[in-house]
This record gives structure tokens, C-alpha cells and sequence, in this order.
């Protein structure tokens, strides 16, 4: 189940009246929405929740331990077991075929085809929303073994944390210390005098933008255009091919951050505040501004949990520059087991190590036409990029920039709605901050009455544009 469905509307609905206007008590309300998250989940794969389950177990059980315990040895012991704990689950489900397979392989080739032990190769199913929802929970133990917050001593209040079925299929990957302090006062709201009503009117806005975002740009532009070109670029043109590699920088762009504008939205409706996860990425003079604009909630995870870690900028150049490059080689080999993604994660890696040694990388230049530039090359380098992402094979990598060159070959798919698809995913980064404001303080001054009939005509405009089936997020495969 999908947000941009009539299910999950009908869904929320259910959950968005039981929370508010029949479950009255706190802990009634934590128990609705975890059994409400558990059953959106169970929707995907009833035998996922015993997996979701456990993982919320352990790691309760860890945060306990490091909540009793004093002494910094037992205490970082803890840490590292709960870290190998959730990975090697982690890392079972998401690369045990993969690296079995390569391992066989390779032992192959050192007998020379003779006969010898192999792995076996398992019929794996991979839970949705593991890699997010995995790294949430690692999140909290995190906080607890950096005395961020107190262990939770609720196990319903991790359940809910974890399994919070806004965010579990595709993040954002809210940090525990951003989560949990809200739930007393969430589940506790509409419930004493002066407490502060839905916030509907940012809420209704972040919908309007990811439905616009996923039902619109990134279906009609995949769908006409760049999945029939780079799922065959040798029979397009050279035109077409850069096109297509620019579009699916667009696709991937709304597909993403319309599922967070989405899921935002839905956890503000039930009074759940979420840090923004995009803000305007394609118009970052570098390759470090684009991580602090793009996924900002796997970005900062990353930053905080990882690059810290590994001693971040504390140590001296050397061991900044080692942390940054493996910091961004696990975050590739995080999307998934595929040579593509250790790829993609090395070239941003070794981007900002190259931004770090020539101090390029904070430094905005302050005359239009550079700027321009910085913002050209990054956007050109991030595009480049997603092009190593998204294939499967490096072969699908080089037939696409061999494409580039079929200057021959006539144009048969650009069309004017394509060019306005991709004009509009790329001009929506250009739209000033105080635009954006304004247009909100607009927004909140409409009464709710015609807003609710503004609402209603989008939704039936939509209905009527948009596609008759919506294609699954981009992200859901992570």
C-alpha cells in the first residue's frame, strides 16, 4: 500500500479519527498507533512484522543496558553489539546472495572450475523499509550511548518510534532524539484545554506538493520518456540520451522528496513534527552542499553516527579525508548489494575529499557567472552520478555514454510536455525562500472552508491528469 492510493487514504482515515476523536487516553492512543503501523506494514508482508518486532526488541534491550550501566567499557561493549546486531540482520537480507555469489565465483576461478564448498544461494526476500527502518532503531541506541536521551523504559514507545508506518517504508530516518520526546505531548494533545490544534494548513500544502511531485512529474516523465530511453539508449539520439540522464535527475528528485513532502504531511496531521529532508539540492555549488540539501535525515545519520565515528574533521587532514571517503563508500553499499552503488558511493566520496584538500567545497563565490558554474559542474557531476545509480551493470553505464554520441540518430520522444516536465522539476529549486513563505502565509490566511474546497477540486484535477496506476517510490527498493 502506497500514500497516493485510494487505500491508504481510506486507511488514514481510519487511523486519523480512531487517534483523535475515539482513543481519549495516552497510552490507549501509543497502542492504536503502533497496531496501526504494525497492520500498514503486515499490508506489505504479514511474516515482516516478526522481523520488525525483533529488531524493536533487541534493541530495547540494549538501550536498557546501556541506561544501567556506568562504566564506559560495558557501555561502548554494548554499543559496538547492538551496531554488529543490526547490520549482520541488515546485511543477511540486503547482501548475503550477492556476496555469495562473488564468493563462489571467485573460489571458482582459484580451482579452476574444480569442484569444492560454495555458499548457498538463498531465496531471500527483502523485508520493505529494513535499511530505514534499521537505522532508526541503530539511531537510538546511538542517542541513549551519547546520552542524547534517557533509555526508553516504554517498550510501546519504541515500537511506535520504529514502526511508525509514515516513515518505515522509505524514511525519512527521523533520529530517535527527534522522535520520542513528541510522543507524551502528541498523544496528550486535544486532550487538555490550550493544546495546540492539527496543524492542517502546512500539512495540506505538503500534500498538494508531493502529490504534484510523484502523480505528475515523476510518473509522466519516467513513464514518456526516460525509461524508454535508457532502458535502450543506443536506439535514441545523442539528444535524448542527455536529456534523459537530466530527467531522471528530476525523476529521482520529485519521486524522493514527494514521498517525504507526503510523509511529513501525514505525520503532521497526527501531530508529529518531521525534519525537512530536501531543501532545494540541485542548486548546490558543491558536492558537500549538495549531502547537507539532498536526504538530509540519511545524510545527517550518516554525518553523526558514521563520519563521527570515524573521527571526523578532529584528527587532523588524513584521517578527515579517510572518514569522509568511507563514510560516502558505505553510504553507497547502504542503497544496496550491486558493484553500481559501491561505485556511485567512491565518486561521491572521493568528491568531497577533492573539495576538502582544495577548501572548494564551503565556498560559494560571490560573482554570478562562477556561481552559475559551481552550480552547473555539481549539478552535471550528481547527474553523471545517478546514471552509475541506476543501472544495474556498468555496461548499461558505458552503452549510455557511448549513446551521447549518436548525433545521427532522429528524435523521436522529446515532446513539448517532456521539456515543461523537466523545465518544472528544475525551476522548483529556483523559487526563492521568501516566495515560499509567502505563498504558505497566503495558504494559512484562506478559510478553512474554501480551502477544504480548493482541496477538493485539486484532488478531482489530479484524479483526472494523473495516471490510472502509480508507480511504486524509487526508494521502496531500499
Amino acid at each position: 500500500m502506497i500514500f497516493p492510493t485510494f487505500g491508504f487514504a481510506l486507511f488514514f482515515l481510519c487511523v486519523f479519527v480512531g487517534f483523535w476523536y475515539v482513543f481519549r487516553r495516552h497510552r490507549d492512543r501509543r497502542l492504536f498507533l503502533t497496531a496501526a503501523s504494525y497492520l500498514f506494514y503486515a499490508m506489505w508482508d504479514w511474516r515482516f512484522c516478526f522481523l520488525l518486532l525483533a529488531s524493536t526488541s533487541v534493541n530495547y534491550g540494549f538501550g536498557l543496558l546501556l541506561g544501567s550501566n556506568k562504566d564506559y567499557r560495558w557501555r561502548k561493549l554494548f554499543m559496538i553489539l547492538s551496531a554488529c546486531l543490526n547490520l549482520l540482520i541488515l546485511g543477511f537480507f540486503k547482501y548475503y546472495n550477492f556476496f555469495a555469489e562473488e564468493l563462489n565465483a571467485l573460489f571458482s576461478l582459484s580451482r579452476h572450475g574444480g569442484e569444492g564448498f560454495l555458499f548457498p544461494v538463498l531465496s531471500v526476500i527483502m523485508p520493505v523499509g529494513i535499511s530505514f527502518y534499521t537505522f532508526k532503531a541503530m539511531s537510538y541506541v546511538f542517542d541513549v550511548y551519547l546520552c542524547k536521551i534517557p533509555p526508553c523504559r516504554s517498550f510501546l514507545d519504541l515500537a511506535l518510534y520504529i514502526s511508525f508506518f509514515p516513515q518505515v517504508a522509505s524514511g525519512p530516518i527521523v533520529h530517535a532524539v527527534d522522535f520520542l520526546p513528541q510522543i507524551e505531548g502528541v498523544c496528550a494533545s486535544g486532550l487538555e484545554p490550550g493544546s495546540k490544534p492539527i496543524e492542517f494548513s502546512r500539512s495540506s500544502a505538503l500534500l498538494v506538493s508531493g502529490l504534484l511531485k510523484k502523480l505528475v512529474c515523476a510518473n509522466f516523465l519516467s513513464t514518456l520518456f526516460v525509461d524508454p530511453v535508457l532502458a535502450d539508449p543506443a536506439s535514441f539520439s545523442a539528444i535524448e540520451n542527455f536529456l534523459a540522464a537530466i530527467g531522471y535527475s528530476v525523476v529521482i528528485y520529485t519521486d524522493f522528496s514527494g514521498y517525504s513532502d507526503l510523509a511529513i504531511a501525514v505525520a503532521l496531521l497526527l501531530g508529529f513534527h518531521t525534519p525537512a529532508n530536501f531543501n532545494r539540492p540541485y542548486i548546490s555549488f558543491s558536492v558537500t552542499d549538495f549531502w547537507r540539501r539532498w536526504h538530509i535525515s540519511f545524510s545527517s545519520w550518516l554525518r553523526n553516527y558514521l563520519y563521527f565515528s570515524f573521527g571526523g574533521s578532529r584528527f587532523g587532514l588524513v584521517r578527515t579525508l579517510f572518514a569522509l571517503f568511507f563514510t560516502m563508500t558505505l553510504a553507497g553499499l547502504w542503497h544496496g548489494a550491486a558493484l553500481t552503488f559501491l561505485v556511485w558511493g567512491m565518486m561521491q566520496g572521493l568528491a568531497l575529499v577533492l573539495e576538502r584538500i582544495t577548501n572548494s567545497g564551503n565556498t560559494k563565490s560571490s560573482v554570478l557567472w562562477k556561481s552559475s558554474l559551481q552550480i552547473t559542474a555539481t549539478f552535471l557531476f550528481t547527474t553523471v552520478g545517478w546514471m552509475v545509480f541506476r543501472a544495474s551493470t556498468f555496461q548499461a553505464v558505458y552503452t549510455w555514454a557511448l549513446s551521447l554520441t549518436n548525433f545521427s540518430v532522429p528524435i523521436t520522444l522529446i515532446s513539448p510536455l517532456v521539456l515543461c516536465l523537466i523545465a518544472v522539476g528544475l525551476l522548483m529549486h529556483a523559487i526563492p525562500s521568501w516566495v515560499r513563505q509567502r505563498s504558505m502565509d497566503i495558504w494559512i490566511a484562506i478559510p478553512l472552508p474554501l480551502k477544504g474546497i480548493l482541496l477538493g477540486l485539486f484532488m478531482v484535477l489530479l484524479s483526472s491528469l494523473s495516471m490510472s496506476a502509480v508507480a511504486p517510490f524509487i526508494y521502496f527498493q531500499f
